[in-house]
């Protein structure tokens, strides 16, 4: 929803609301548009031109950083550079380029005063990877693009490929949208003091064919500063000001991509002018009087759009990888200094971050000839498995092999393919993110849920965090202490696998305690991620009565299979995932019902799957009530604290209790071993004084207790966060008031919270950092003991 300039808070100068200060244009802002001058003299380029006095800086530059004669410049680069040119300094500051270097290679940037309509938003880039690539495929039945290739390269399928990318993106970040607090101030603080910190970007290859290519600048820090300002100019004018690939169309609706040339430098300079806006976006003359009149009377308006039409810009033409990085690499580093932890405080979204992080894992696995290009198209979402079983199909059989795959061909450390796992790990180090097995199943989770279908980062994030906990422990992903290798299974029939579960369950001599078979393994994993993914069960919905007309009430009652069961919800207790359908492979009962699980997945629409015993739906809630537990002799889970017949005990976990702190919400945790767990004395009758939670188990379900608290509180705080105002205090008429609208202002943004409500918050959150951040550092200095 575009919203009324009339709502524009930084037009009226005066507004209560307004946190940003305008800043006067004179002496800071260019005032005048671009002018495509030619050099007299100079011999043309191949376009037909001589170029421009930057041009012609362009190419020494070019021709200093390649170790090439300067006619050896491409031509399209050189008119790219000039094309996003407002300042005749500008040539002199390409003089002045110089190499700048990461943690993965050089790159040779220059900084130049650029027009922002002639500037592309990036179109490979982190921010929105995990949301806009489910849009591409949806919508466009293509995939964002996902690497950066050698000589900066940009392939794309065609240029509407390209176009269709910034619409998907731009659907996940609304560039136009002013509701929010935070949208608010963010454009106030563009139209009233431009675009304060440079931009940053390449000047890439847009590549189609050997016949459909050209240079284009373009971000890669700067997309939602660039877009939005380009949004804005647009609402104000009522024109279009996203000019950047307006040399691509070819009059008849379709596009090609092209270089730039002189004559549509010109083009798009004219249409810089914006002769057709409802104010006078530029003085009429160049000279000093026709700047001084205008701004005379200039109209807020036309401030404002002056303030965003220009900006500081940082352009590379060339990296230097080190060693085994890419060009790729040193973009992405370039792009992640700003955004991810400890580089700035305007962080990716994780799950984007993730996401982009996993595509280099695929691409590197791809070249590496240890995945297919096939399979490739299906983690990126190119290609969508089906639900439905066809032992035909490929490159899989069905969408929760294809999902389990994922997490195999990235996180198992498989002794058949030695070598793989170590081309992960270097991987990630060239990221520079811990190369661990945690850090792997992370990164490529979120690859994992977008093939499962999964939408919307409630539900990828409790899909990612199962998934990621369960593949990261050695039962999954260390085949060499397995017995028999549970990967190669997976892609057989399920009746086959299921099949050899119970010839391994009846050949174990102690079933509840010997080591689970590959079958049994098999037939776990592939269960625990169908019932993770099954769109049934993350729907489900609950008998609640009646309605007052006699039908069926119901409410959402998410059912998949989550980490620790929804923080214990429905009483349940929170031991992970992995370890129940582990407890269920070990007996008959639970071989039936895992194989009924996967069953129910492997159809076109999947189902809630039933219990081929009782009929019952097998909800996370009653799997978990039966399978939380070790299982004893007989098959049957043991109960917290009971001895089976041959003297095991079932495993103590965490489970929840009735409340002491007088609080009315939800049970407190509690240990299954009736420990407290939080107890500051030592345990009555300990001769040695040590705290129960000395020991390191209990000290292990203590800490899952804690992040599971952490985790349901965090939920509670996103809902709130993402509550609406009313019609009236969103101004509309109550029947245009629509409560899904997302460009509604929020009533965290609009009341805020009490600080007397508030209370000792900080003090508390800073403590928890502070737990947090010192556990980690003491984990990390024990990994790397070992």
């Amino acid at each position: 929803m575009v919203a009324r300039k009339s709502t524009f808070q930084f037009l009226n100068l005066s507004h209560q609301n307004l946190i940003s200060d305008a800043v006067p244009l004179d002496g800071v802002f260019p005032l005048l548009p671009p002018v495509f001058e030619p050099l007299s003299g100079e011999p043309a380029l191949s376009d037909g031109e001589p170029p421009t006095a930057l041009g012609r800086a362009v190419m020494e530059w070019y021709g200093k950083v390649h170790g090439r004669a300067p006619e050896e410049t491409p031509a399209g680069l050189v008119r790219a550079i000039e094309a996003v040119s407002i300042s005749r300094d500008n040539a002199e500051a390409v003089r002045r380029a110089q190499w700048r270097r990461n943690h993965a290679g050089l790159l040779s940037v220059a900084q130049l005063q650029v027009c922002v309509p002639m500037v592309r938003p990036a179109t490979v880039q982190p921010r929105m990877a995990a949301s806009a690539q489910r849009i591409m495929r949806e919508k466009y039945q293509r995939s964002l693009i996902h690497e950066v290739g050698t000589g900066l390269r940009v392939q794309a399928r065609s240029a509407q490929h390209l176009i269709d990318i910034t619409e998907a993106q731009k659907t996940v970040r609304i560039p136009h949208a002013y509701a929010g607090e935070a949208e608010k101030e963010f454009a106030d603080s563009l139209a009233l003091e431009g675009i304060r910190e440079e931009v940053r970007g390449f000047a890439y290859d847009m590549f189609v064919s050997d016949d459909e290519r050209g240079h284009l600048v373009e971000t890669d820090d700067g997309w939602t500063r660039v877009s939005v300002a380009q949004s804005f100019m647009g609402q104000l004018m009522g024109l279009n000001a996203e000019l950047s690939t307006l040399h691509w169309e070819n009059g008849d609706g379709t596009l090609t991509v092209r270089p730039h040339t002189p004559d549509t430098i010109e083009a798009a300079f004219r249409e810089l002018r914006f002769e057709d806006a409802s104010f006078a976006v530029w003085p009429a003359g160049r000279t000093s009087n026709a700047v001084q009149a205008w701004l005379d009377g200039a109209s807020p308006e036309a401030e404002a759009t002056l303030r965003m039409m220009t900006a500081r810009m940082d352009i590379g033409i060339a990296v230097r990888p080190y060693r085994s990085n890419s060009d790729h690499d040193v973009v992405y580093a370039d792009m992640a200094r700003f955004h991810v932890k400890g580089q700035n405080p305007t962080l990716w979204g994780k799950a984007d971050d993730e996401a982009f992080k996993a595509r280099t894992v695929v691409n590197d696995l791809v070249r590496r000839d240890y995945l297919a290009e096939e399979q490739r198209d299906v983690f990126f979402g190119d290609t969508e498995v089906p639900w439905a079983d066809d032992p035909a199909r490929t490159p899989y059989r069905s969408r929760v092999v294809a999902t389990t795959h994922v997490m195999v061909s990235t996180v198992v450390d498989d002794p058949a393919v030695a070598t793989r796992y170590g081309v992960v790990r270097e991987t990630l180090k060239r990221l520079r993110v811990p190369n661990s097995p945690l850090q792997a199943a992370t990164t490529t989770a979120s690859l994992a849920g977008l093939v499962a279908g999964l939408e919307g980062d409630g539900e990828m994030g409790q899909f990612t965090a199962v998934i990621a906990r369960s593949f990261r422990k050695p039962e999954l992903r260390d085949i060499g202490q397995h017995d028999g290798n549970w990967t190669e299974l997976i892609e057989r029939d399920v009746e086959a696998i299921a099949a050899g579960a119970r010839r391994e369950l009846d050949a174990a001599a102690h079933a509840q305690r010997a080591p689970l078979g590959a079958h049994q393994r098999a037939l776990a994993i592939l269960a625990l991620v169908a019932h993770a993914a099954n769109p049934a069960l993350r729907d489900y919905r609950k008998a609640v009565g009646t309605s007052a007309d006699g039908s069926p009430r119901t409410v959402r009652y998410p059912s998949s299979m989550t980490l620790t069961g929804r923080g214990g919800r429905g009483g349940v207790m929170k031991v992970e995932a992995d370890v129940v359908v582990l407890n269920a492979a070990r007996s008959r009962e639970g071989i039936d019902q895992l194989e009924a699980i996967i069953a129910a997945a492997n159809v076109e629409a999947p189902f809630v799957p039933l219990d081929p015993a009782s009929g019952d739906e097998m909800l996370e809630e009653w799997l978990r009530q039966r399978w939380a537990n070790a299982v004893g002799t007989d098959g049957r889970p043991v109960e917290r604290g009971e001895r089976a017949a041959d003297g095991y005990t079932g495993s103590a976990a965490l489970a929840p209790g009735p409340r002491t702190d007088g609080a009315d919400r939800g049970p407190a945790l509690t240990s299954g071993v009736a420990v407290p767990l939080w107890s500051d004395a030592p345990a009555e009758g300990d001769p040695s004084g040590a705290n129960s939670l000395s020991d390191p188990g209990e000290w292990s379900k203590a800490i899952i207790a804690l992040v599971d608290d952490i985790d349901a509180l965090a939920a509670h705080a996103s809902v709130l966060s993402d509550v609406p105002v009313d019609a009236v205090r969103a101004g509309v008429e109550e029947e245009e008031y629509d409560p899904e609208d997302p460009d509604l202002p929020r009533m965290i943004d609009e009341f805020g919270i009490d600080p007397e409500a508030e209370g000792s918050t900080d003090e508390s959150i800073e403590n928890l950092r502070r737990f947090l951040r010192q556990g980690v550092m003491a984990y990390l200095r024990q990994q790397a003991r070992r």
